[in-house]
């Protein structure tokens, strides 16, 4: 399982090139338009590049047997606008084309291509995404992988898209627990020195 930075995926691929190996780029975009049924070959690795996307990949038996793309906020990523470190603690990621392979379906690899992305960008991002959640067409296997990695449902969140409604899952930073927990410590000694303090002046 690799996670590669858009500029580590050039590299890596022009690497693959001086040593006349075959590069990677073709095989994921096979890959992941099969995996979402099109009969055609997207450009979704291109695209992940112009946007200087995260772009994972996992190889079984030489073969891209599940991809998926990750792409920052660059406003929260960057703080370059007012009020911004005030208004958003945390950076965001915006999770997408989560695919897998047919012949490899039902061995877990959407939820490993997830936790890689967690491990990466979990403690200090709020990652989100969007799943089908068409009645009659939804997506149950890609929901059930989204909640074991502690993903939760906006039912209110949706759009309108190609294949239905999807609707937006999203996952809170692991870091934010601590953040919230050493605030509660720091509220409870604030409340027993101003308690002790009222306790000597009696």
């Amino acid at each position: 399982m690799v996670i590669l930075s858009s500029e580590e995926f050039k590299t890596q691929e022009n690497n693959h090139i001086h040593m006349g190996l075959e590069g990677l780029k073709d095989k994921i975009n096979l890959q992941s338009s099969h995996g979402f049924g099109n009969e055609g070959i997207t450009p979704k690795v291109e695209t992940a590049l112009n946007k200087n996307e995260y772009i994972s990949y996992l190889m079984i038996d030489n073969k891209v047997a599940a991809s998926g793309f990750g792409e920052l906020d660059e406003k929260t990523d960057k703080l370059d606008y007012p009020g911004a470190a005030q208004s958003c603690k945390f950076k965001t990621m915006y999770l997408h084309d989560i695919s897998v392979s047919e012949e490899f379906r039902g061995q877990g690899l959407c939820k490993r291509i997830t936790d890689e992305f967690i491990k990466k960008f979990g403690k200090n991002h709020i990652l989100y995404l969007t799943v089908r959640t068409e009645v009659g067409n939804e997506n149950i296997s890609g929901i059930k992988c989204y909640e074991k990695n502690g993903f939760i449902m906006l039912p209110k969140v949706y759009r309108d898209h190609y294949d239905g409604k999807n609707n937006a899952m999203i996952r809170i930073p692991t870091n934010s627990h601590k953040i919230n927990s050493k605030k509660k410590r720091k509220k409870k000694r604030t409340k027993n020195k101003n308690k002790n303090k009222k306790n000597k002046k009696k």
